[in-house]
């Protein structure tokens, strides 16, 4: 009888310890922790406040190809110049207002061309987002071993903004967000490859341009710096640089 009832208390006492060794379920701040320290952690990340890509762009839509840079300073100033065989284009975006030139001068960005530099800055931003907490996160399904996870990030005004997530680095993989253009639905997305580190920061030298699942352009880049140092008018408004210039001549 005892030895029955000392039988039974082992083995609950073992199933007991392996209950409190199983993992707990991955929920979504979970895993935008485990995102973040991926990429370098908090405190490395906390240090990037600029970002300079220089590299090769492929435009597949046009057949066309040249060199690319793209810059970005915190917090929402971005400038994208691309010096391609048959054009060139130079946009710039700043605190929600954008600019384009294709050589004839900056003119203001509305509509979808804005919407776009919009999601450009906020995906290059999209670390700085997580750690600040200024997306509010989920899961869109449950997580299977060894499968892409996928989260939605919700920000304060409800913009939505769809993140795959690799299952074994936690890096990011694909950033996407559904745009609006002449009354359809379409979703834009980048995806990341090549990650190396730079300053402790795992950032991508390979970026893609998708729409609707289809690969529009790929940027390969040679370098990829962290907080360079850049002219301060490379983020000024067309007006105020023209105002600069003219005080500048007096």
């Amino acid at each position: 009888m005892w030895s029955s009832i000392k039988f039974t208390l082992i083995c609950l006492l073992v199933l007991f310890l392996l209950s409190g060794c199983q993992e707990k379920p991955e929920t979504a701040a979970t895993v935008v922790q485990k995102v973040i320290t991926a990429h370098g952690a908090e405190p490395a990340l906390r240090n990037v406040q600029g970002l300079l890509f220089h590299g090769h762009v492929q435009a597949f839509n046009e057949g066309d190809h040249g060199k690319l840079w793209i810059l970005y300073r915190q917090p929402g100033q971005l400038r994208v110049i691309a010096e391609l065989e048959k054009r060139r284009e130079d946009r710039l975006y700043l605190h929600g207002e954008g600019w384009t030139d294709d050589g004839s001068g900056f003119v203001k960005a509305s509509g979808l061309s804005l919407d776009l530099m919009k999601f450009q800055a906020e995906h290059l931003a999209l670390l700085s987002g997580l750690i600040d907490g200024a997306y509010q996160p989920r899961l869109l399904e449950e997580i299977v071993v060894d499968q892409p996870i996928r989260l939605a990030l919700t920000d304060k005004d409800g913009l939505e903004t769809r993140v795959t997530i690799d299952p074994l680095s936690w890096l990011v993989r694909t950033v996407e967000r559904e745009l609006t253009v002449e009354d359809n639905q379409v979703v834009f997305g980048i995806a990341y490859e090549e990650y190396r580190p730079v300053k402790g920061v795992q950032l991508p030298f390979r970026i893609q341009n998708f729409v609707n699942g289809k690969p529009v352009g790929q940027a390969d880049f040679g370098a990829v710096q962290i907080n360079p140092s850049l002219p301060e008018d490379v983020f000024s408004a067309p007006g105020l640089k023209a105002k600069q210039e003219g005080k500048s001549s007096a």
